[in-house]
């Protein structure tokens, strides 16, 4: 029986991926933080790896063995730049140098974000693999910067990286309130003066494409004076379609059979308050989701891409229209008293 490894398994995302991986026969092992989140993961062919992504030296010898190591941490909010960077760029790069350094190393698949590409090079086009990286957010940046770090060690270590859009579906905290504020105040607020078309996944699609990326998916190639190089990188998003923020509204409205109004916030009216939130958050030493940062990536001008490259080499297809995980998600928000 082969053996995985999963980071980040408490999460949204790692959640549902040690479950794709069960279902395929693997045993899992977890490297788990805070047991008291890790309560889905007791279940048999899990084993729960006490440890933190921050520091790999405790915990390394666990990655022994394992014939796939899935990098699912990380960090999307932070109170500063240097504690993203700490976490998606060195911390993921001490991972890799750990599974660098086994005797037998595994094939290393990492969950890395759109928001490290940037958006979409021209408002009226889909950005692709090829295109030129520009992340307008330091979230974007720090993630970018993991991916640096994991290409720089391809020589040692066999590495592909998925880059998703917006991911959701049952369990997401992060899309929760948007449902949450639709169906109790029929507003939804999108901000900055133009619609910004997005790129969406359902989780589930994601967990198949994950898979796939390490069974066959091709393999990053060391720097070569290419700054853009998309080798060992796939996109990932349902690219039939890329509704804009305003029209998801409508579709989550919908989705839980609502009325809605859209109220577009100027960018210039939003920013004082995301800016008096995030400092309120920050002077009780936690991060949040409402900061300036996030504004940035919200006001970008596009964030349509393809998932063409995944579809053509790894044949990788949404099972489900948008609307219908929509509707799947919310109903599970309902069922769970989230609503």
């Amino acid at each position: 029986m082969r053996t995985a490894f999963v980071t980040g398994a408490t999460g949204f995302i790692g959640r549902h991926l040690v479950s794709g991986l069960l279902d395929q026969g693997y045993e899992v092992r977890c490297l788990v933080r805070n047991h008291s989140r890790a309560a889905h993961l007791r279940r048999d062919g899990v084993r729960l790896v006490d440890g933190s992504l921050a520091d790999v030296q405790p915990w390394q010898s666990e990655l022994a063995g394992c014939a796939i190591v899935f990098n699912a941490g990380g960090l999307c909010m932070a109170r500063s730049r240097g504690e993203l960077f700490a976490i998606n760029e060195r911390a993921v790069g001490n991972l890799a140098d750990a599974c660098a350094a086994l005797e037998t190393p595994p094939q290393f698949v990492h969950i890395s974000s759109l928001a490290a590409a940037g958006p979409a090079p021209n408002g009226n086009t889909v950005r692709d693999e090829r295109d030129g990286l520009a992340p307008v957010s330091s979230y974007g940046a720090s993630k970018l910067a993991g991916d640096v770090a994991l290409r720089r060690r391809a020589t040692r270590l066999p590495i592909t990286a998925v880059q998703p859009g917006i991911v959701f579906g049952p369990h997401d905290m992060k899309i929760l309130p948007l449902y949450q504020m639709i169906n109790s105040t029929r507003l939804h607020l999108p901000m900055g003066l133009r619609p910004v078309p997005l790129s969406l996944i359902h989780v589930d699609d994601l967990v198949r494409l994950l898979l796939s990326a390490a069974d066959r998916g091709e393999r990053m190639r060391p720097v070569n004076g290419c700054p853009h190089e998309p080798s060992g990188i796939y996109h990932a998003c349902d690219d039939r379609e890329h509704p804009t923020y305003d029209e998801l509204g409508r579709r989550v409205a919908r989705a839980i059979d609502r009325g809605v109004a859209v109220v577009r916030l100027p960018a210039v009216l939003a920013l004082p308050a995301v800016a008096a939130i995030e400092g309120f958050w920050n002077l009780l030493g936690q991060a949040t989701i409402i900061s300036r940062d996030k504004l940035r990536e919200a006001t970008a001008r596009s964030w349509a891409a393809s998932a063409a490259k995944a579809r053509d080499q790894l044949g990788f297809a949404a099972a489900a229209p948008i609307d219908d995980r929509l509707r799947e998600t919310g109903d599970w928000f309902r069922d769970n008293r989230l609503l």
